[in-house]
């Protein structure tokens, strides 16, 4: 693997699983790891497992995720690479306490919006989001209706809901990258991560993870695919990735009238 001394790298969703593998593969590389994770418990243990800084935010709480920007801004001098791991499907089927559809919120919106607040300082530097396979069989509503998307799962189960969110997380994702062509932008599917059963479906879930276990992938698997995306040298700017190779992600990833219809919903949604 590339030698990533000196690089800082700020990963989210760091508390654990595939972000908590990730932030010790970079942290043996040399860089300069900023650990984000949304238990404080759990960040913590790992920022001083890796003498590292830890920091914890909710993304389902847009004030999290400005107070966690205030701190970075305030003591990080730039940013080379934003690891934006952080998301799921959040237990709580209620809208957040910011009124909005709260899988959508965590994994694209708070995402978004804190990539769009640290921009001052990654210029030059390089966003890597954690997607889903999923989004390519996600769908959106009509251009007029868009915005339901942000008010309900609109009868959708859990993981339509999660592939929707992750669709809008990287049409969103590319628009920033049009927006801002200084900075670098890419997107992987980690695999199907063995955790995940367990903690979307429950005792079925328990079922299926033997069942299914020879096609699994671990978190230090997923974990690699991100640490490689950090640091390759290769041009990834708007690419998706599976499994560390070039993949066709969703037709709607490159639909550029999209990126701005979602850009300026995001902006709705959360400046109000």
């Amino acid at each position: 693997m590339k030698d990533l001394t000196g690089k800082i790298v700020v990963i989210t969703g760091a508390s654990s699983g595939l972000g908590a593998e990730a932030a010790r593969a970079l942290h043996r590389l040399g860089a300069r790891v900023v650990l984000v994770g949304r238990s404080p418990d759990r960040t913590a243990a790992l920022a001083a497992e890796l003498g590292v800084t830890g920091h914890t935010a909710d993304f389902t709480r847009l004030a999290d995720v400005r107070d966690l920007a205030s701190r970075l801004l305030d003591t990080v001098p730039r940013v080379d690479v934003l690891a934006a791991n952080a998301g799921g499907i959040p237990r709580d089927k209620a809208l957040t306490a910011d009124g909005i559809e709260p899988v959508l919120q965590a994994n694209a919106l708070g995402p978004w919006l804190l990539t769009r607040l640290l921009l001052p300082l990654l210029d030059g530097g390089r966003v890597v989001a954690t997607s889903s396979r999923s989004h390519t069989g996600a769908t959106l509503p009509a251009p007029d209706h868009l915005d339901r998307i942000a008010l309900s799962a609109n009868g959708l189960g859990p993981h339509q809901v999660y592939a929707r969110a992750k669709l809008v997380g990287g049409v969103l994702l590319r628009e920033l990258g049009r927006r801002h062509p200084g900075t670098t932008v890419a997107d992987f599917h980690p695999g199907i991560m063995a955790s995940n059963f367990g903690r979307y479906l429950g005792g079925l879930g328990a079922v299926l993870k033997v069942v299914a276990s020879p096609v699994l992938d671990s978190p230090a698997q997923g974990a690699r695919r991100l640490v490689d995306l950090v640091g390759s040298e290769e041009d990834v700017d708007g690419r998706y990735f599976v499994r560390g190779l070039p993949a066709e992600g969703s037709p709607l990833l490159a639909d550029q009238a999209l990126g701005g219809r979602l850009w300026a919903l995001a902006e709705r949604l959360v400046d109000g």
